[in-house]
């Protein structure tokens, strides 16, 4: 049996890994919890680091021009305002997700682009037995002020509405 001495001493020990077994949980919590905290917004009001998804529908205007009508719509980022081009209003990395499907085809071949002024992003062809591109994407570093625009042939207007759009997101480039 212990004597008087050891039986303090055993209760101050045990007293003393509880205490330190305390922190060290603390400790643990904190540190795998303190990067998950939400980061402030920034001056556009997107959080650094935070995607935002905005959805685009193509569709036939006057004239049979393509015009660009947001489901979504977040003009500080990109705006349609009702015209056949998207202006880009922030600099950012812009993930681009295009298809374009037409209500008819036949045997010719057909191109779509999407470009900006300079530089053609996405190029495919349009499949005759299912009238459509798929799906074409691409991740694009875009600057404010640059404009997206889709070419078609002319005698390819006939777009299927339902099954046409252009999906964007957009990360804050810090």
């Amino acid at each position: 049996m212990p004597q008087h001495t050891q039986h303090s001493l055993i209760h101050v020990l045990l007293l003393w890994i509880t205490i330190l077994s305390i922190v060290q949980v603390v400790f643990i919590v904190l540190f795998f919890t303190a990067g998950h905290h939400d980061l402030p917004p920034s001056d556009h009001g997107l959080p650094l680091g935070k995607g935002l998804m905005l959805t685009f529908k193509i569709t036939a205007g006057v004239n049979r021009t393509i015009k660009f009508v947001a489901k979504n719509p977040h003009p500080s980022v990109v705006s349609d305002e009702g015209k056949p081009v998207l202006n880009i209003k922030m600099d950012g990395y812009f993930f681009l997700s295009l298809r374009v499907t037409l209500s008819s085809c036949n045997a010719s071949q057909y191109t779509v682009t999407l470009k900006t002024k300079d530089n053609v992003i996405l190029k495919g062809w349009i499949n005759e037995n299912t009238c459509s591109t798929g799906l074409l994407s691409k991740v694009e570093v875009l600057s404010a002020g640059a404009t997206l625009v889709i070419d078609l042939p002319a005698n390819a207007r006939t777009i299927d509405e339902e099954n046409s759009h252009l999906d964007i997101i957009y990360i804050l480039k810090p």
